[in-house]
């Protein structure tokens, strides 16, 4: 899949079972073993391995990080919307961080909140220009992952993901090829609600083609209800185990039948539905879809078990009830809706938190996405979807009914071969682009130029205070600037600094290609 890479990439050691998978990635570099520096060395890391483990952290090194940020006035902004940006949506270049930044804090979550008064006409344009066809499954997963790179409204995208991880269905399991596009229509449902009532979304999602079929509501008769769909709208979709009984499931199931799919639209019809008197969650009468909605949207489970899914996707896993509890409160005084949810969940003092900061690894799709929208790459990202599945997330086809585990619990995104994937991902990106390009691959000599970085600090600090929200250490700094600087093998291109100084384009490359493999990038 790969050709060899064009600048050495430096390892750090690993742990005994993953220096197999090491050795393979170092093989591929065309530079010698003695011009190498340990990455241990250059990253001052001691005991990092491949490991989520050895990669999620959020205490006491983080917790002064984050004093000593907001001790320092604009420093603590840089970092606080770096952090509400990788958030609340997928990270953001030097132009949208200063936009951001220029609002503040709570602006900031304004626009993010008020999507609709932002502009994403160019982002429609470039996706038409593609020609994609949605039909297909490949397709599918770059449109969507090309909208979350290259949109303005990056918490619109962020929840649509959300959505599409707690309401799932899968492009395998919607009627063979000729209606994989039912789960296009869906995806736009979740954008076009994303914010909406909670029993909008309930309501919207039951009538849903690609749901209908998933969940086999279409195969639920007056006689013979089927109780895939009750079962899992109640313990996966709202209130959890522990809140109702078998009962409530067939009774729920015979509630809920009379919806039919036809090609790309859904239907209901009474004369399919069961007229019998239900019992459900403590209801009776002749309850139907509408009921069932209404009963689960408003049950005193409801808003803490959606509150627990928001916060621990949003802001840190293992939410207290006093984490959760402004957002249960937001969703019982807003009629349920969940842009009130999201507003008190975005600006309560948890989100801000040295907790929260940098605490969940990075998603496939989060890492992947960021990096190409960070660096602002114009190519056609040809090569995203491969690049996800590889890590572990392909959109339209999480693994089951159930969601990704690591949206949950983010260290389950990570093991030597998802590592290695988000690697080789880096490498690729820095090299040569995810596709067919209109300007080419990130041109390092004329970003140096537009930005007049006169040294190599300066490139060094420049992609980290995007990159990293500035957070790198003085030791670690310097050893990137010692990487770059120094001799490589053989003939190559030059890069030329503002101080009139030129330096090897592998070292240039290399030094950001350690900048986008380090720990602290892996995290959110």
């Amino acid at each position: 899949m790969e050709e060899a890479a064009s600048y050495e990439a430096p390892t750090w050691p690993h742990p005994e079972e993953q220096r197999e998978a090491e050795s393979r990635a170092s093989s591929s570099t065309s530079e010698s073993a003695s011009t190498r520096l340990p990455r241990r060395r250059l990253l001052g890391l001691a005991g990092v391995g491949l490991g989520a483990a050895g990669l999620v952290t959020g205490g006491i090194v983080l917790e002064q990080l984050w004093q000593q940020s907001h001790a320092a006035g604009s420093q603590a902004d840089q970092q606080l919307i770096g952090h509400l940006l990788r958030r609340a949506g997928f990270g953001a270049g030097p132009a949208e961080l200063a936009l951001y930044r220029n609002l503040g804090f709570a602006a900031a979550v304004d626009r993010l909140l008020s999507y609709q008064q932002v502009p994403d006409d160019e982002m429609e344009q470039r996706l038409a220009a593609l020609n994609l066809n949605l039909d297909r499954p490949q397709d599918q997963q770059r449109w969507w992952l090309l909208r979350m790179a290259w949109t303005q409204r990056p918490l619109l995208e962020k929840m649509t993901l959300f959505w599409h991880g707690v309401l799932t269905s899968s492009f395998r399991k919607v009627g063979g090829p000729r209606f994989y596009r039912r789960m296009v229509i869906q995806n736009q449902f979740l954008r076009e609600h994303a914010f909406d009532t909670f029993d909008n979304i309930l309501l919207g999602i039951t009538s849903d083609p690609a749901m209908l079929f998933y969940l086999d509501l279409t195969k639920s008769t007056r006689n013979a209800p089927n109780e895939n769909y009750a079962r899992e709208l109640m313990e996966l979709f709202t209130i959890g185990l522990g809140h109702y009984t078998q009962q409530d499931v067939t009774e729920g199931a015979a509630a809920l039948s009379g919806w039919h799919v036809r090609g790309f639209s859904s239907y209901y019809n009474p004369d399919s539905h069961s007229e019998r008197i239900k019992h459900f969650l403590g209801h009776s009468g002749n309850l139907d879809y509408r009921d069932v909605i209404a009963i689960l949207a408003d049950h005193p489970a409801t808003p803490w078990f959606l509150a627990r899914k928001l916060f621990s996707f949003f802001v840190y896993e293992s939410p207290s009830e006093e984490d959760l509890q402004p957002l249960v409160t937001a969703y019982q005084r807003s009629n349920h809706s969940i842009g009130a949810v999201m507003r008190a969940l975005l600006l309560s003092p948890q989100f801000a938190s040295a907790k929260a900061y940098r605490s969940r690894l990075k998603s496939p799709v989060e890492f992947a996405v960021g990096a190409y929208r960070a660096l602002g790459l114009q190519d056609d990202g040809s090569l995203l979807p491969q690049f996800t599945t590889l890590m572990g997330q392909t959109v339209f086809d999480p693994p089951n009914v159930g969601g990704w585990p690591g949206d949950k619990v983010s260290a389950f995104w990570l093991n030597s071969g998802t590592w290695m994937t988000r690697l080789n991902y880096v490498d690729l990106l820095l090299r040569r682009g995810l596709g067919r390009a209109t300007v080419g691959p990130l041109d390092l000599q004329s970003l140096i130029e537009k930005n007049r970085l006169a040294s190599p600090e300066a490139f060094v600090d420049y992609f980290a205070a995007f990159l990293l929200d500035g957070q790198l250490a003085d030791d670690r700094r310097a050893l990137l600037v010692s990487y770059l600087t120094s001799p490589a093998p053989g003939r190559q291109e030059s890069v030329t600094f503002a101080n009139g100084r030129a330096y090897p384009l592998s070292r240039v490359r290399g030094a950001l290609y350690l900048l986008l493999a380090s720990p602290e990038y892996q995290l959110d």
